[in-house]
């Protein structure tokens, strides 16, 4: 029977023994499924199965490198060359670019460490938000020696990529406009099914959730206005307010630098 699942919370340590990553019996060892166990659990394992999904594990224990990206959170240093795992059987295109790869994550990972203080303390916040963070925490468990943990890594990347644009196209958001291109997106693109009364009362709703410059999904976001719609329309459906949602995504209702809105068209 596989185990529960670990939190994206708490990636530092071995969610099998609970036990907090180091560079020595402890360290990490991410899998092509996404999941990050330390060796010593690894070794101790009876099939050569994720114990948490029953992936197969392809690659020997041993020829899997260590996830520096982690262990550097915890205070390890990154060794300039690297030489476990199986990478000196990879051909120099390919050791070229694992190597790239591995550096970007890295770099990115320290974003994950909290702000320190003026007096050098920790403040206990991140500089990246929450979705930032789970995100950045699939991308650093990803296994780049198999295919599927490279596949596994584009994914992620894009969705952070994603993510990044969308938040700074919320950061140049204009508030004093924003009402007026949601009216005007939703004239435009057609959206006058939902009648005069309900197409008023969406608007305001969304404006609503969207007026503290919270970054919102569009699925939370239609939650929320269908929740608050019920009582007064109960024919509200999530279709036809994600239809109306979908279209204020797709419009120009931020004002964004030219390349943002390029950006942001590309993902959208």
């Amino acid at each position: 029977m596989p185990i529960q699942a670990p939190q994206w919370t708490e990636f530092l340590s071995c969610p099998v023994c609970c036990n907090e990553f180091d560079a020595t019996l402890r360290s990490p060892i991410s899998l092509g499924c996404g999941h990050t166990v330390c060796r010593t659990c690894l070794s101790n394992l009876h099939r050569k199965q994720c114990p948490f999904d029953q992936t197969t594990i392809n690659t020997e224990i041993e020829n899997l490198p260590v996830n520096y990206a982690l262990l550097q959170l915890v205070g390890v240093i990154v060794p300039e060359i690297e030489c476990n795992g199986n990478i000196k059987h990879l051909s120099t295109d390919e050791l070229s670019s694992y190597l790239q790869a591995k550096k970007c994550i890295e770099e990115l990972a320290l974003y994950l460490k909290p702000f320190s203080s003026g007096n050098g303390g920790s403040t206990g916040s991140n500089v990246l938000s929450r979705p930032m963070q789970r995100k950045l925490v699939t991308l650093i468990n990803c296994q780049l020696m198999e295919e599927e943990g490279r596949s596994r890594a584009m994914r992620a990347a894009r969705s952070l990529g994603e993510r990044t644009v969308t938040e700074l196209i919320l950061q140049h958001q204009n508030p004093q406009q924003l009402s007026a291109n949601l009216w005007a997106a939703v004239r435009a693109r057609g959206c006058q099914f939902l009648g005069p009364a309900m197409q008023e009362e969406v608007l305001k709703l969304v404006l609503l959730a969207l007026e503290d410059g919270s970054a919102l999904s569009r699925k939370v976001l239609v939650m929320f206005v269908v929740q608050r719609l019920e009582p007064h329309f109960p024919q509200a459906s999530k279709t036809s307010i994600g239809h109306v949602v979908q279209l204020l995504y797709r419009a120009s209702c931020f004002k964004a630098s030219p390349t943002l809105l390029q950006i942001y068209r590309m993902y959208w």
